[in-house]
């Protein structure tokens, strides 16, 4: 079920159908996204939009580099970087529910997060054992993260390391 939650309220209520298409341009229907930490299969997130996925496969994304931000990570674009993930489509008839949702959820609306929050973008990901795909990738901002180092490309294997120890 797609609920309107933040990492902080886990128990709100479902959201009403909300098939409109909002900010998208007539292409960008139905784009996959790209997901690296918290919404991915066994995060804390995943369970919020389970139910409205149809495929993911394991991707990678050149050109970003992820951050530990505490609960969540933040990528980043950086030249010379990569980022493991995984490609996932939505039910069409989820998809304007799960934009939104993740939207919500990666404060890309708020307006006190704009200058060092996430903003959804389009980007080419690649998808194991497929062609390169266009899908819509949260991406923070540098000023987020300044001072902070990297902590490599898989947040999943950066929490079997590090974060099991810190919560």
């Amino acid at each position: 079920m797609l609920y309107p939650l933040s990492y902080e309220d886990r128990q709100a209520h479902i959201l009403a159908d909300c098939r409109s298409q909002d900010d998208m341009a007539a292409g960008d229907v139905y784009l996959p996204f790209f997901v690296y930490g918290t919404l991915l299969p066994g995060e804390v997130n995943y369970p919020l939009w389970r139910e409205a996925i149809v495929d993911r496969r394991p991707a990678v994304m050149v050109g970003a580099q992820l951050y530990d931000l505490g609960r969540f990570p933040m990528l980043v674009d950086a030249p010379d970087g990569a980022v493991r993930g995984m490609l996932v489509r939505v039910r069409p008839s989820s998809y304007g529910a799960a934009l939104r949702l993740l939207d919500q959820l990666e404060g890309v609306t708020l307006v006190q997060w704009r200058e060092v929050g996430f903003r959804r973008v389009r980007r080419i990901v690649r998808p194991w054992g497929a062609d390169p795909a266009v899908a819509w990738v949260y991406v923070g901002r540098a000023a987020a993260v300044a001072g902070l180092c990297p902590i490599g490309p898989d947040w999943k294997a950066y929490g079997r390391l590090f974060r099991s120890n810190r919560f």
